[in-house]
């Protein structure tokens, strides 16, 4: 099992990137003292005190804390039976509480595996806003996009990275089909022939990947995607253990095969150099997931690059709040959206927050 200390340390980043109404998730964090188990009901546990909390915040009402909450629980994939049973009481109460006649689940199959996805503001008119997570980010952490997509003028499509929550899918060298057959299901209810997609860590990866291959895709938008250095730098010694846990899971192997297993997924050079779309990269210098020679290899081989780096760790969490700017300002210039307002809006809250931040660091 993943050590507690480990747990408390990388779920921080997706602490900082919700928002909580009812409860305090660090008083959360800080109740729990052992790791969980596959004995069910272990008080003090990381899964069930996670998922009491859960049920709490259902009962007082706080729908997308109990989400968050059960979320937590299942972090960082299912393991134990209370993290399974966790995963599946948050789609349930997703489900009931935010599906309607606007925002809809699907399913589709990619190579005979299920893969589910929710859409909001579907319009064949309205350009499409593909949110993809990475390796441990269920879809309904980021349904924040389906509320605000018709905001933007866009389609909203929120999906999930192979191996994570509904996508029963391996992360292999092909997975990032699972975007084409996506875009192919919505033909006829969304603008597909102009995607513009948010991907998030190994999300993005994905994305670009697809880019290779599928003209519809007109901009990427990403968060920490590992693209080359990582699988080809790829050791016991580099990747921290949570996040090789993690990806034995994904990929469906033993740890002791993913070394080379991972020379297979990385985007060489060449390949890359043929992208000509605008891609928006946020770096964060102190990641410990990315190396900092991914920087150099996207610098030199991405040509239409706005390439944004923070002082910070993988997914900057204490950026958040400027990043929760930059992703959506970045999707309207990279769609050429006339969305003149809220474009002006968020360059005005973008330029508050930097000013902000660097005076409280004076």
């Amino acid at each position: 099992m993943i050590e507690l200390s480990e747990l408390k340390k990388y779920a921080g980043l997706h602490v900082k990137s919700q928002q909580f109404k009812g409860l305090d998730p660090q008083h959360v964090l800080n109740s729990i003292y052992k790791e969980s188990t596959h004995e069910d009901k272990i008080e003090g546990a990381w899964d069930c005190v996670w998922r009491k909390a859960a049920k709490q915040s259902l009962e007082n009402g706080h729908v997308s804390d109990a989400i968050q909450c059960y979320n937590f629980a299942r972090f960082p994939f299912p393991e134990t039976n209370v993290q399974k049973e966790s995963s599946e009481e948050l789609v349930r109460a997703f489900e009931d509480h935010y599906c309607d006649n606007n925002v809809k689940k699907h399913t589709i199959y990619v190579h005979d595996k299920k893969l589910s996805f929710y859409t909001a503001n579907l319009n064949p008119k309205k350009p499409c806003l593909l949110v993809l997570g990475g390796i441990v980010s269920i879809k309904e952490q980021w349904s924040v996009f389906l509320e605000t997509g018709k905001k933007m003028g866009f389609s909203v499509v929120v999906t999930e990275f192979p191996g994570v929550g509904e996508n029963s899918m391996i992360f292999q060298e092909s997975s990032h089909q699972m975007i084409e057959m996506i875009l192919n299901s919505l033909a006829n209810e969304t603008d597909v022939e102009n995607t513009f997609v948010v991907g998030m860590s190994f999300g993005g990866q994905l994305a670009i990947k697809q880019s290779l291959f599928d003209p519809r895709i007109k901009g990427i938008t990403t968060v920490g995607a590992p693209l080359n250095r990582f699988y080809q730098d790829y050791s016991n010694e580099n990747v921290p253990f949570i996040t090789r846990r993690t990806l034995s899971h994904v990929c469906k192997l033993d740890e002791d095969k993913l070394q080379s297993y991972m020379r297979g997924l990385a985007i060489s050079p060449e390949n890359i150099q043929r992208i000509d779309i605008p891609i928006t990269y946020i770096f964060s210098t102190r990641d410990e997931i990315i190396p900092l020679s991914e920087k150099s290899f996207i610098n030199e081989n991405v040509s239409n690059l706005e390439f944004i780096e923070f002082d910070d760790i993988h997914g900057s969490p204490d950026h958040m709040d400027i990043i929760q700017k930059i992703v959506p300002l970045s999707v309207l210039r990279h769609s050429g959206s006339n969305n003149i307002p809220l474009k002006i809006l968020l360059s005005t809250l973008l330029m508050m927050k930097k000013w902000k931040k660097r005076g409280g660091n004076k």
